[in-house]
């Protein structure tokens, strides 16, 4: 295991941490900046490390330290109304990377595949947000109420927040990549 792609997998860990506290709380599931950081790990980090930085930050959070929004900790966030999320998060990291590592990265590839992970977000969030609601709740929802509380009110952010990732994730790439500082491998 490289050092190097350890630590940036700290540090990305550590970027979700921080961008967790920035949040915007408009219902059960709070705007927050950590899809940015979701998205370049998986564009800078590749699939295997990308999601490895996701999972830590899960893994801080669930074992008690603050990390996710709202300073909320603890395995319990993972049934709650935002677990769907942080999963997808997970998946949405390595969906990225597998799908930009080992390429020559330009921004509408990119950005393509960081708007279809999105989506991939938005349904693994949005069924465990109806399973937390029936499940443990017992507030069961239909379909296109959950869908109007927790992806509709995103979706506009969201595209904005990946335009971003993505041009950023390209740029970066393009500039490591001429210095022979390829990450992620």
């Amino acid at each position: 295991m490289p050092v190097r792609n350890m630590v940036l997998t700290g540090l990305f860990a550590a970027l979700l941490s921080i961008s967790s506290q920035i949040y915007i709380p408009i219902g059960p599931v709070p705007h927050t900046l950590q899809l940015i950081f979701v998205l370049l790990a998986g564009v800078m980090l590749g699939s295997r490390w990308g999601f490895a930085s996701v999972a830590v930050w899960v893994l801080l959070g669930v074992f008690g330290l603050p990390v996710f929004a709202q300073g909320k900790a603890g395995a319990a966030v993972l049934v709650g109304p935002t677990g769907g999320f942080l999963i997808g998060f997970m998946v949405c990291a390595w969906l990225v990377g597998r799908l930009t590592e080992g390429k020559q990265v330009n921004y509408i590839r990119t950005l393509s595949v960081m708007l279809g992970s999105l989506a991939i977000v938005y349904l693994i969030g949005l069924a465990g947000f109806m399973a937390s609601f029936t499940y443990f709740l017992n507030k069961p929802m239909t379909w296109d109420k959950a869908a109007t509380l927790s992806v509709l009110p995103f979706m506009p952010f969201d595209v904005v927040k990946a335009v971003c990732a993505a041009y950023l994730g390209v740029r970066i790439r393009h500039v490591l990549d001429k210095a022979g500082l390829r990450i992620g491998q």
